[in-house]
């Protein structure tokens, strides 16, 4: 039994490819630079190029699940030039379809978005059957991807599930293009440095640790002929003035806020409905937010830019964050 991790690099990537080594599990895992490729034992890297690779038959041979977790854009960049995040994102996705549908038995995880795909919600926390409506060139390649997995199952016999996960955080995420709002929050903190804000921190969002992520893509990937899709989320909702609190409290230092205009496709809220997951996939989080920071600043106090302290600006654009009142949302 072998996994292919497609974008192994990235911070659920990393971890993903590290709990595979850790189980005996065969793996080989991509990404675009191989000088970006951590070390696990057990692990084989490949150089992929999701945009423009066409060597999936040689790849896929022997591989039994597929965790596409590769995207070259993120919620703040793909309408700069939504062609190319078609085209780079979702074309190359449907090459891995085209390719893995003549593997009987192989199974597909793709890694979608909670935030992005569903758009401004009608009501919280958002089961899967709400209507997807996305804001932003992101959220509808996400679906675009969804929807095609959905065809490739339904005409092809393709095994295949789409998780939409929520605001994924954990040690290991980059500060490019301003994504992880927990991430970024903690190290301005360790760091003492300010933090600009989309927004008057009312944007509210679900915050996942990225070891609970991991966890509901190994649930999927031995599931078979489970359909999605599936929202992997901790399925609580908390503002970013509650994170800054939390962060704050977590270090024992203020943070700097500098806070600048909110942005038209950051949503005001995005809580998820995580009962699928449960009766599907037999999973729930373990982590909360108050541990999730806790283990987070553990981590990011070993790191060694945070002991030398080296000058950048965070930038948090997380969606829009604001705290909405239990008693407004949908049991």
């Amino acid at each position: 039994m072998t996994s292919l991790v497609v974008g192994g690099a990235g911070v659920i990537g990393r971890r993903l490819c590290q709990k595979l080594a850790e189980s005996s599990v065969g793996t080989i895992a991509t990404t675009r630079r191989l000088e970006h490729a951590p070390f696990h034992r057990g692990v084989r890297w490949r150089a992929l190029d999701l945009a423009t690779f066409t060597g999936w038959d040689d790849l896929l041979d022997g591989v039994s699940t597929v965790y596409h977790l590769a995207w070259s854009t993120i919620p703040s960049s793909a309408g700069l030039d939504p062609a190319r995040d078609i085209l780079e994102n979702v074309v190359g996705s449907v090459r891995l379809m085209e390719a893995a549908r003549r593997y009987p038995g192989i199974r597909i995880v793709f890694a979608s978005s909670g935030g992005a795909v569903y758009g401004a919600p009608e009501q919280l926390p958002v089961a899967e059957h709400h209507p997807a409506k996305p804001l932003s060139a992101y959220g509808i390649s996400k679906l675009m991807v969804e929807h095609y997995l959905e065809k490739f199952r339904r005409l092809h016999g393709l095994d295949g599930i789409a998780l939409r996960i929520g605001n994924c955080y954990g040690a290991g995420q980059t500060e490019l293009g301003g994504l992880g709002a927990v991430t970024l929050f903690t190290r301005a903190a360790l760091r003492g440095e300010p933090v600009k804000l989309f927004g008057n921190g009312s944007t509210v969002r679900d915050y996942v640790h990225v070891d609970d992520v991991v966890s509901a893509l190994l649930a999927a990937g031995r599931m078979h002929n489970v359909p999605g899709p599936v929202n992997i989320a901790s399925g609580t909702g908390h503002s970013l003035s509650e994170l800054i609190a939390k962060v704050e409290a977590a270090v024992g230092q203020r943070i700097i806020i500098e806070p600048i205009a909110a942005r038209p496709f950051d949503v005001p809220a995005s809580v998820l409905d995580i009962r699928r997951a449960s009766e599907r996939l037999g999973w729930a989080p373990v982590i909360d937010l108050d541990l999730g920071i806790e283990m987070l600043v553990n981590e990011l106090r070993t790191e060694a830019d945070v002991q030398c302290g080296s000058p950048f600006t965070s930038i948090a654009t997380s969606p829009t964050i604001s705290t909405v009142p239990k008693a407004t949302l949908a049991p």
